[in-house]
């Protein structure tokens, strides 16, 4: 975004399905809805399950089962949306994101909103796929929550301290225009990370020449410090570079984690790094994590 002073959500969508995960997003959800004066969708998605079709029975009375269920969770949470202008669906669908890319044009939403369930470890379906897909090919940014963060109970949607997490790669300028209208808006501490993975090969005036570079890099990703209340942190941190993150993000007691993501039309095929330091981050950071796709599209 290139007017960092005009950060507004309008209509934020959440996507739920109902569980402690998708609760506690919907109280950040909330908070955020209400800071920006936003307009909060819900939606669920019922997908038919495998059980479905093995259970005795028509699968469509199965289905309308599952549905009934649905509505009733959704009636249960839209108690809590009194004071907000508001709507929610409940709809079948043969996958989530077949139905949230319509709805996020019909709706003009400028954010989603959506908890994980957080299982870690490459070998597994990351983040339960459907939160990988939507975080991976939403045009606007996610902000997800993960099981380690906290319910926020009446929050202003406001951050005190936003950590940029960047690579430099494709969507880093994105990420850090809305790292920057937060800090701007909220009067935030932003603090900025490059995370390097170990090489002991480097010699040590290599490894010094390298973290000028990067600090120099660093400091070129924010044009407007001087508008800043605070002047921005800059670190470079070794290691693997998840773990890093989520680790300068308790260290610096973040509460909101911002980074670029890279698309991946068969996520199965995105490489380690790609898929690994996103699903690492979201999945294991104690603070809502807000994931930007740059604008362009990615050389192969």
């Amino acid at each position: 975004m290139d007017d960092y002073s005009a950060l507004t959500f309008r209509s934020i969508l959440h996507l739920t399905d109902f569980s402690g995960c998708s609760d506690a997003a919907l109280t950040w959800a909330m908070s955020m809805a209400r800071a920006n004066g936003a307009k909060l969708s819900m939606l669920h998605v019922v997908i038919p399950d495998a059980l479905v079709y093995l259970t005795p029975g028509s699968p469509t009375d199965a289905l309308d089962i599952q549905e009934e269920w649905a509505q009733k969770e959704m009636q249960r949470i839209e108690a809590q949306l009194a004071d907000l202008p508001h709507n929610t669906t409940v709809t079948r669908g043969t996958d989530v994101w077949s139905v949230v890319e319509p709805k996020l044009k019909q709706l003009e939403s400028d954010l989603i909103v959506l908890g994980t369930h957080g299982r870690t470890g490459l070998s597994k379906i990351l983040m339960g796929s459907v939160a990988e897909r939507v975080l991976r090919s939403s045009a606007v940014p996610v902000m997800t929550v993960g099981p380690a963060v906290p319910r926020v109970s009446g929050g202003d949607g406001k951050f005190h301290r936003v950590l940029l997490a960047t690579d430099f790669a494709a969507g880093s300028a994105e990420a850090a225009g809305y790292a920057i209208a937060f800090a701007q808006r909220d009067e935030a501490q932003l603090v900025l990370v490059h995370a390097c993975k170990n090489n002991h090969n480097k010699s040590a005036k290599r490894s010094e020449l390298s973290v000028a570079e990067v600090m120099h890099r660093l400091d070129a990703t924010i044009p407007c410090a001087e508008s800043l209340r605070h002047r921005p942190e800059t670190l470079v941190e070794y290691g693997e570079p998840g773990a890093q993150i989520v680790e300068v993000a308790k260290r610096k007691e973040a509460d909101l984690i911002v980074m670029g993501i890279r698309t991946a039309g068969n996520l199965f095929a995105a490489t380690h790094l790609k898929v690994g330091t996103a699903h690492n981050v979201v999945a294991q950071a104690s603070c809502p994590v807000l994931t930007v796709r740059p604008k362009i599209r990615e050389a192969a």
